[in-house]
């Protein structure tokens, strides 16, 4: 990648100290996605940090060198931070943490980045009170990234007969092909990887408008968590467990 100079949005997905007076950052930034870069003298400059080097302040950076990792050059606020409350803290940072551990380093993500956004803007909008105010905002959040992640199934298609599903049929989530049709005996129970047809079709149109009826977060929030699992693997969210031990339950 050759030596980037010009400034361009980004928004710091998480630090850590480098050395004794600089910090290495996680952006998210529309032309390289995940980047990573040194921050030098940030630890020395704590005006600067406190008033730039922020989670969810909306940046415009310029990052130098060709390395993968680059280095920090002028920064600028690109608008006002986004000033979370309460339980949406601990949900902007379990986006960012989903967006360090999953996304590739280096590849556009200008979709991505909108949606972050969109996340953020929302979340703001929040007090923060209830757990059940996430729900809708990270939801959607979750299917716009396994999407972009190409991690999602097409939720209004069966994956074998590649026909529009059925409203009254129940379709069974294979990993590596998709949906596919449940056959089963009257009043058979569903088990946790099958949809009714119907939410599947209605989270198509939630995801494609952005707006989540209240009876559709179960299904989107069972349909994410089968989704991330594999791609999370067995290392906890340490975002989520933080949110755990500060609110003393699991309603995220």
């Amino acid at each position: 990648m050759a030596t980037q100079q010009s400034l361009q949005p980004a928004y710091i997905l998480h630090s850590r100290p480098y050395s004794d007076s600089s910090l290495i950052l996680e952006l998210l930034t529309p032309e390289f996605g995940r980047i990573g870069c040194v921050a030098r003298g940030a630890r020395r400059d704590k005006q600067r940090r406190q008033q730039s080097l922020q989670p969810f302040s909306p940046l415009l950076v310029s990052l130098l060198g060709r390395g993968e990792l680059k280095t920090l050059g002028p920064v600028e606020n690109a608008g006002s931070a986004l000033w979370l409350k309460g339980r949406a803290v601990y949900a902007g940072l379990y986006a960012n943490e989903l967006l360090v551990r999953l996304l590739p380093v280096g590849e556009a993500q200008y979709e991505l980045f909108a949606c972050y956004q969109g996340l953020l803007e929302a979340l703001a909008q929040l007090d923060g009170s209830r757990a059940e105010q996430l729900e809708a905002p990270l939801r959607r959040f979750e299917l716009q990234l396994l999407s972009e992640l190409g991690s999602c199934p097409q939720l209004s298609h069966c994956a074998l007969s590649q026909e529009p599903v059925t409203a009254d049929t129940d379709y069974r989530l294979e990993h590596e092909t998709g949906f596919v049709p449940v056959y089963r005996e009257r009043n058979g129970r569903q088990v946790v990887g099958e949809f009714p047809g119907a939410d599947l079709l209605a989270l198509e149109r939630a995801l494609q408008s952005g707006e989540f009826a209240p009876a559709l977060l179960a299904p989107a929030k069972r349909l994410t968590r089968l989704l991330l699992g594999p791609l999370l693997g067995d290392k906890p969210l340490q975002s989520r467990e933080l949110f755990r031990q500060v609110y003393h339950n699991n309603d995220r």
